[in-house]
């Protein structure tokens, strides 16, 4: 396992990101409650809370499969691609709505904490995606 992540850190940089997309998937399908009075959204939002974790969910499940196949993250170059590009629109977005730039009319609230993640999210999949290069590019 070790050898298809090139290193130590980029198998755990790996790990701490889908464990965290499995958090969160956790929560939008187990705990979407929590989820709708942390960001005061209602009890109404708890059906797109799920959808969303479904959403996760796939990601979370393809990103346990990557870790554990044999070839590991060789060829994903699209997965590693797609988390780069979601942490990237979701961080664009959470900046934004915390400033108050857009949907400056929503009572829905977000914190310092959740673009700290989101900046998380968006630095390790450059980081996965640069030190992977070698592998998630070939193509065979």
């Amino acid at each position: 396992m070790l050898e298809n992540f090139n290193n130590l850190f980029l198998l755990i940089l790996y790990i701490v990101h889908i464990g965290l997309v499995g958090f969160y998937t956790f929560r939008c399908i187990f705990a979407p409650r929590g989820l709708a009075a942390e960001f005061n959204t209602g009890e109404d939002s708890i059906y797109l809370v799920r959808v969303l974790g479904t959403f996760a969910l796939s990601i979370f499940l393809l990103g346990i499969y990557i870790l554990f196949r044999p070839n590991g993250p060789t060829g994903t170059w699209i997965f590693f691609n797609l988390i780069f590009l979601l942490g990237l629109f979701q961080i664009l977005y959470d900046t934004t709505f915390y400033f108050k730039v857009i949907d400056k009319d929503i009572v829905a609230k977000n914190g310092l904490l959740d673009l700290v993640v989101g900046l998380f999210f968006v630095t390790s999949s450059i980081i996965l995606i640069i030190g992977l290069s070698d592998k998630i590019y070939v193509f065979s």
